[in-house]
Parts: C-alpha cells; structure tokens; sequence
C-alpha cells in the first residue's frame, strides 16, 4: 500500500487540470506537500538518481508517456498516472511497471 497526504493529492489533481491538455512529468518524495515537476528527462533523472524512493507522477499527454517510457528505472520504481475518466474526473492511479507488466498498487489518502 502507498500513502501520500491527501492535500498533496489535491495539489496534483489542481496542477493537471491548470495545465490542461500539455504534459506534466513530476516527481514526489516521501512525505512531499507537493510534487516537483520535471521540465525534461535530464531533470527527471537527476532527481531520481538523488532520491530514488521519489514516485514519479505523470498525466496521460503522449508527450509525458513517451518520457517515462524512456527512462531507465528499477523494478521497484512506483508511478503515479494522473488519470480522467469518461465524465472528465481526475483521479490518482499509483502502479508499478516490471518488464511489460503493470501492478495497480493500492493508494492510500491520510
């Protein structure tokens, strides 16, 4: 189970609706009020690199895909897809990519 604070949660789902339709690629540490965005992969890695337990957060824009598609993590790496559904609400959707494989892991708001 992954737990972040749900006014961290609110931060994030406020950011993604401020950016719209562009590509938003973050980075959370544990603990965080907020994430941290990543303005290119050099960035993202860099952070990565000095705080490898971070969550990397990211929307659905093909753009912010390709990025974190790019990247070298490890099997442990946890992601978190920020996510609309049909009726246009966004949620949090935390997994954890192994090879081809997704695992959903279950996210928990305090």
């Amino acid at each position: 189970m992954l737990t972040i604070k749900r006014t961290c949660t609110n931060k994030i789902i406020t950011r993604a609706l401020r950016l719209d339709s562009k590509p938003l690629v973050a980075i959370l540490r544990h603990g965080a009020e907020d994430c941290e965005p990543c303005s290119d992969q050099q960035q993202l890695q860099k952070l990565l690199d000095e705080y490898p337990e971070a969550i990397i957060v990211y929307n659905q824009h093909r753009d912010s895909i390709n990025l974190i598609e790019g990247l070298q993590t490890p099997p442990t790496q946890v992601f978190i897809e920020i996510r609309q559904d049909t009726k246009g609400v966004l949620g949090l959707h935390a997994i954890r990519k192994t090879g081809h494989q997704s695992e959903t892991l279950e996210l928990n708001y305090q």
